[in-house]
Order: C-alpha cells, then sequence, then structure tokens
C-alpha cells in the first residue's frame, strides 16, 4: 500500500467498528427473542427502580440532617448578627479623652476604692506605680477595667501570696496611653 502526499490514508478498521454503541445496542436487542427482551425490560426497569429508590432514600436522609442542623444554623446566624450590632455600636462610640498625666493617679485610687481594693499610687515620670492589697480577683478586674477605661497598660505586676483573709499584696507598673 502506498500513501500519496495529497490522499489520507485508509482507516484499517471495517466499517462496523465504527458504528456508534446505541446503534449496536439496538442490533443485539433485536436479534433477541421475545422471552428475552422481556427479561432485559424487566432487568432495565428493575436497575432503574432500585435507582430511583436509592435516590430517594439518600435525598430523603439530607433532607432530614438539614432539618436537623437548620435550627443550629440559624441560631449561629442570629448570633453573627448581634455580634455585627455590637461592634457597629462600639465602632460609634466615641473615643474617650485621656486624662492628664497628673490626674491619673487620683483616678487609679478611686477606680480602686470602688472595687474594695486599698491601692496608693504615685507618679514616677512617664510611668505610674501602685501598691496595695486586695484579693487576686478584684485585682485582675481592677487591671482589665484600667487597661480598657484609661488606657492604662500594667507592664510590671509583681503579687506576693494571699494571706488568711485571702488578701495579696501587690506592686504594678503602668505604662500610660495605650488602647
Amino acid at each position: 500500500m502506498t500513501v500519496s502526499a495529497n490522499k489520507p490514508p485508509q482507516p484499517s478498521a471495517p466499517p462496523s467498528a465504527r458504528v456508534a454503541l446505541s446503534t449496536r445496542l439496538r442490533a443485539r436487542y433485536a436479534a433477541c427473542s421475545p422471552r428475552e427482551r422481556r427479561l432485559l425490560v424487566i432487568a432495565l426497569a428493575v436497575v432503574l427502580s432500585g435507582g430511583l429508590i436509592a435516590l430517594a432514600d439518600y435525598l430523603a436522609s439530607e433532607r432530614e440532617r438539614l432539618a436537623r442542623s437548620l435550627p443550629a444554623a440559624y441560631l449561629a446566624y442570629l448570633g453573627m448578627e448581634q455580634d455585627s450590632l455590637g461592634l457597629a455600636a462600639l465602632k460609634e462610640r466615641p473615643v474617650p479623652t485621656a486624662l492628664p498625666l497628673a490626674a491619673l493617679p487620683e483616678s487609679i485610687k478611686a477606680s480602686a476604692s470602688v472595687r474594695g481594693i486599698v491601692v496608693e499610687p504615685r507618679l514616677n515620670g512617664d510611668v505610674i506605680e501602685a501598691s496595695g492589697t486586695t484579693t487576686l480577683v478584684a485585682l485582675v478586674n481592677w487591671l482589665a477595667a484600667l487597661q480598657a477605661e484609661q488606657g492604662l497598660r500594667p507592664i510590671r505586676l509583681e503579687v506576693q501570696p494571699a494571706t488568711a483573709d485571702g488578701r495579696a499584696r501587690f506592686e504594678a507598673v503602668f505604662e500610660v496611653g495605650v488602647q
């Protein structure tokens, strides 16, 4: 066999191999006896109905799962909505004006006395030193309030063990101007 440059090569496969799959299946079906055709139709119906039943079962179980998870997702959505409203309210809240450095010791003393903390604050350059006695829970709450309300961050804190009455002695150094 010679191949010229102008002619495409002849296919080596017979034309029957290129026939579409559906045509071949129809030909096989036509070649079957009536009894075999009925069995093929019944088998196809069983396979299709089994597939439909499996699909219906899967869809029903997914619907149940979604019905169970929907209330939890809705509660999570409501929580996020509340958080976004709270965030928007915080953004609209004006920034508190900073107290003059000289007024901070008195402000610290007032904040401590409201919480039942005995404290002696003193100004030392750019930092404020404070020493006093309190319970550990009140101390932590007071430190958090000082940072949130007045922008004072403790840069050093020494706490001695609590005595029998539950009060501990502490010494703290605060950095001014931290939000």
